[in-house]
C-alpha cells in the first residue's frame, strides 16, 4: 500500500470536513473568486467522493448542497453554477451558461438518494431533477440525444472546448442511468445514448453507417492514432485531443475491450514519455502561440489569463481528474497504470513544500499553480485511494 497516500488521505479528509456548513460543501476555505460558495461541480464531487467511502459528515453536507442549489433552480430548470450562501446570489455562468451544474446535480441527487433512501429529501430534489432533464433535452437543439455545450460551458471554462463533448455527454448518461434506477424508467433511450457515446467517441472502423454522428468526417480519421475517447465533435470534425475528465467519466461507464485497455495505456505511457512523469493532463497536448485555437484561448479569461502552455486547463494536472481517472482504469482492471500514475503524483507533492491542496500542478515544471486549499483537489486523493484498493 503507498502510504503516502495514506497521509495525503488523511489531510485530505480533514480538508473536506472544514468544507462541510449547514448550506453545503465550499469549494474552498479561501475567500476569493467565488470560491468559498456552494458550486453544483466541486461540492456535489466531494459528496460523490463522501458517498463512496461512507462519510457522514460529508453525505450531509451533499445533501445540503443539493438541497441549497434546488432551492435556487432556474425557472427554466438549470441549476445554478454557484451559490453564495450568506447573501443568496447566484450565478448560472458569467461568459456563458455552465451545461456541467445541471447534470453534475442529477448525478449527486440520484446518488445521494440512492445510497441514503432519504424520501424528504427527495421530495425536493426528485422534481428538480425533472426541472433539470427538460432543460437539458432542450439543451440537444435537434432532439437527437447529445448535448450541444457552448464554449466556455463548463468546467473547462477558460479551455476552448464545445459542441458535442465527451464529458458533458458521459456525465448525461451517467445521470440518466442513476435515476432509471430509481424510477423504474424504459432503459431503450439510455442504451441509444451510450451506444452513440461509444462509437463516436472512440471511433472505429467496424462502426456501421447509421452509427456514425457524421460519417464522412468520421471515415477520414486515422483510426490507428486514436488511443483514448476523444474530447468533443463539431459539425464536421472530430477533435481527437485528450481529455481527462472527460476520459474518466467515459471509464467509469464503460467497459473497454482489450485492444482500447492496450491503446490507452499506451497513451499514458507515451505521456509519461512527453513530460518525463506519469501524470494525467487535464487536456493533451498544450496549446501554443503557434497552436491554430490560441485565439479562442488567448482572451477567454475572467480574471486574469492563466492558461499558458503547462498551466490551469493548458495542460495542468488536475489532481481531482487524475484521482478520477484513476478510479476509471481501476474499474477496468488496469491496476498498474494507476498505481504508476499515483506514484507520480505523491513523488511530485511530498517534494515540494509549498503543496496546500493547489488546483493543479505543472507537468512540465512539477509547480503548483491555481487556488490553495481546494475541496476538488482533496476529493481526487480521495479517488486515488479508492483506485488503489480495487
Amino acid at each position: 500500500m503507498n502510504t503516502a497516500v495514506d497521509l495525503l488521505y488523511e489531510n485530505a479528509i480533514e480538508l473536506l470536513h472544514s468544507l462541510c456548513t449547514p448550506n453545503g460543501i465550499l469549494a474552498s476555505t479561501i475567500d476569493a473568486d467565488n470560491y468559498k460558495r456552494i458550486w453544483a461541480r466541486d461540492s456535489i464531487v466531494c459528496g460523490m467522493a463522501g458517498l463512496w467511502i461512507n462519510d457522514s459528515i460529508l453525505i450531509a453536507g451533499l445533501k445540503d448542497s443539493l438541497l441549497t442549489l434546488a432551492q435556487q433552480q432556474h425557472p427554466l430548470g438549470m441549476i445554478p453554477s454557484n451559490v453564495d450562501p450568506h447573501n443568496k446570489d447566484v450565478s448560472y455562468g458569467s461568459l456563458v451558461g455552465r451545461i456541467d451544474a445541471s447534470t453534475w446535480f442529477i448525478v449527486g441527487a440520484s446518488s445521494y438518494y440512492l445510497y441514503t433512501k432519504d424520501e424528504t429529501s427527495w421530495k425536493i430534489l426528485s422534481p428538480a431533477i425533472e426541472q433539470c432533464r427538460i432543460y437539458l433535452t432542450a439543451s440537444e437543439h435537434n432532439g437527437e440525444g447529445w448535448l450541444y455545450t457552448p464554449l466556455s460551458g463548463n468546467w473547462a471554462d477558460e479551455y476552448p472546448i464545445h459542441g458535442y463533448t465527451l464529458y458533458d455527454n458521459m456525465l448525461r448518461q451517467w445521470g440518466e442511468q442513476l435515476y432509471t434506477e430509481i424510477n423504474s424508467e424504459t432503459v431503450h433511450k439510455l442504451e441509444s445514448l451510450a451506444n452513440k457515446n461509444r462509437t463516436n467517441f472512440w471511433p472505429n472502423r467496424a462502426a456501421t453507417t447509421t452509427e456514425k454522428y457524421h460519417p464522412d468526417a468520421y471515415d477520414r480519421l486515422d483510426f490507428d492514432s486514436i488511443q483514448h475517447f476523444i474530447a468533443f465533435i463539431l459539425p464536421g470534425n472530430f477533435d481527437t485531443r485528450f481529455d481527462a475528465a472527460g476520459n474518466a467519466l467515459a471509464l467509469l461507464n464503460t467497459e473497454l475491450n482489450q485492444a482500447q485497455k492496450s491503446q490507452i495505456s499506451a497513451y499514458i505511457n507515451g505521456l509519461s514519455s512527453e513530460i518525463s512523469k506519469t501524470l494525467i493532463p487535464a487536456f493533451w497536448p498544450i496549446i501554443t502561440e503557434e497552436s491554430s485555437d490560441w485565439v479562442l484561448l488567448k482572451g477567454n479569461y475572467s480574471y486574469d489569463f492563466k492558461n499558458t502552455p503547462g498551466n490551469f486547463h493548458n495542460g495542468g494536472v488536475w489532481p481531482v481528474w487524475m484521482g478520477l481517472f484513476c478510479l476509471g482504469l481501476a474499474n477496468n482492471g488496469m491496476h498498474k497504470e494507476v498505481e504508476k500514475i499515483i506514484a507520480a503524483f505523491t513523488e511530485v507533492v511530498l517534494i515540494n513544500e509549498a503543496w496546500n491542496f493547489q488546483e493543479y500542478i505543472n507537468p512540465l515544471t512539477s509547480s503548483l499553480g491555481g487556488k490553495t486549499q481546494m475541496g476538488y483537489t482533496a476529493s481526487g486523493i480521495v479517488f486515488m485511494k479508492l483506485a488503489l484498493l480495487k
